[in-house]
């Protein structure tokens, strides 16, 4: 597992007690839900805060599944940009997508990843964050969204007992 940053953990949140992440619920009857947080791109009007996402190398939305849905057909995980931090004051341009998951897919622990296009800067838009489409009654579901730049294989064993010299 790569390192936590959390401000670019824009579903979910993480303790200041235990560092423990606690990820964000998503429930929808054929309606999108938007991430509850976004990163702001704006370095000038946010007095030097901003990010420089997307140039240079490869930036992606992992999402990971906290809880299994129940009900539904599927979510569709979005990465999306937009005018507000709360995603919702414009509405939200898609920019990148999965495909639509099956809710049957989506079990405890299940992950992947979207890659975020290198463009950001020229949708002119301040907010990056994401969205997920749920398809069906979808309730039960909690999801960690955050961005990252490499992508990690928890399912990647090794061999054990050999020495390197």
């Amino acid at each position: 597992m790569g390192l936590q940053d959390s401000r670019l953990l824009i579903a979910g949140t993480i303790s200041a007690v235990n560092n423990a992440i606690t990820g964000q619920a998503v429930a929808a009857t054929n309606a999108t839900v938007l991430s509850a947080y976004s990163v702001d791109l704006d370095s000038v009007s946010n007095g030097g805060v901003g990010h420089d996402m997307g140039e240079g190398a490869p930036l992606y939305l992992k999402w990971t599944m906290q809880a299994a849905p129940t009900g539904g057909t599927s979510i569709q995980f979005n990465v999306v940009a937009a005018g507000s931090a709360d995603l919702s004051t414009t509405t939200p341009t898609v920019l990148a997508s999965s495909a639509a998951i099956p809710v049957a897919n989506l079990t405890l622990g299940s992950w992947g990843y979207v890659q975020v296009p290198p463009q950001i800067g020229s949708t002119g838009l301040e907010y990056l964050g994401a969205s997920f489409t749920c398809a069906g009654a979808v309730t039960g579901a909690v999801v960690v969204g955050e961005f990252v730049l490499n992508i990690d294989d928890p399912k990647k064993y090794y061999a054990s007992g050999f020495q390197v010299y």
